[in-house]
């Protein structure tokens, strides 16, 4: 009988969970433009840092440049 109630109990928390949830998501937040989605602000603080750059077409230049011109291979004798 008590393990019944637990269940119940636990089912019915996960139903509560669920519905706030879905009502969260349904209404929007008057943040920004978007609805205040946290993924904008995220993308500010990343472009305000430097660490999040457009693509510019070209692709980012290598840190090491090597060819098969400039390796070479001198087996140890």
């Amino acid at each position: 009988m008590i393990q019944n109630i637990l269940a119940l109990i636990i089912v019915g928390l996960v139903v509560v969970k669920t519905i706030y949830s879905v009502y969260q998501s349904i209404t929007t937040k008057d943040k920004s433009i978007c609805g205040g989605c946290a993924s904008c602000e995220l993308k500010k603080e990343l472009k305000k840092k430097g660490k999040l750059v457009s693509f510019s077409g070209k692709p980012p230049t290598p840190k090491f440049n090597f060819t098969r011109d400039n390796l070479s291979y001198s087996p140890e004798e």
